[in-house]
């Protein structure tokens, strides 16, 4: 881990991130000094957060792939999610400053992360900043797609028949004009999301196309009900 120079080589990414959203670029240095903005560079397989340390700060992906998992009661990683560039993580927590994170997070290849103190925009006290409001609003909306996010992830975890589990899944995500879905996860990472054996999700995938139930092109699905 290392302090990055600069964000300025990231606009593109950073006018993409939820919480600034409606927020002109040209006030992101007012911006950043008020949220206590720093940027560190990670080297690949490097831990960003390990089990069991504070999270007292949020983040955004600017250049490379996070993963983040937790450990389960039979000491199994379980993967929670991946986050790629303009991808952000750890609100809830960050929120709550907890002393004891729950959720590991992993450089899976090299990356450059961008950490926010959200206790600016929760705090009463009165501040100079034009964009409290719109940072607040912003973030109640992060947040609220998250939850909507976990319980998804619960209802999969409930399911158990492994189809059941894929097309629930299939079914969460906004199809194209062709009634094509995008996986934005490699199979084996696809496996993890949904709690089960690669091996198993590749049959399963398999056995839906043969019964016509499926389509499959690279990483775009459509379901053939």
């Amino acid at each position: 881990m290392k302090k990055h120079g600069s964000y300025q080589e990231f606009l593109p990414i950073l006018a993409e991130v939820r919480l600034f959203e409606g927020i002109p670029a040209e006030h992101y240095d007012h911006i950043f000094e008020y949220l206590g903005i720093y940027v560190l560079f990670y080297e690949k397989e490097e831990f960003i957060q390990r089990l069991g340390e504070p999270m007292l700060c949020s983040g955004v992906v600017l250049e490379g792939t996070v993963e983040g998992s937790f450990i389960s009661e039979n000491y199994n990683k379980i993967n929670m999610n991946y986050f790629t560039p303009g991808n952000s993580f750890g609100e809830a927590l960050a929120c709550v400053s907890t002393s004891y994170s729950p959720i590991q997070l992993k450089a899976l290849t090299d990356c450059t992360v961008m950490f926010i103190n959200l206790k600016q925009i929760l705090s009463d006290a009165p501040c100079n900043c034009r964009y409290q409001q719109r940072l607040s609003t912003n973030l109640i909306r992060i947040l609220a797609s998250q939850n909507v996010f976990s319980n998804l992830k619960l209802r999969i975890a409930n399911q158990k028949a492994l189809r059941d589990r894929i097309m629930m899944y299939l079914y969460s995500l906004a199809p194209d004009r062709e009634g094509f879905v995008h996986i934005p996860f490699t199979q084996t990472a696809l496996a993890e999301f949904l709690g089960v054996n690669r091996s198993a999700l590749s049959r399963e995938l398999g056995r839906m196309q043969n019964e016509g139930l499926l389509q499959v092109n690279g990483k775009s699905m459509k379901l053939m009900l």
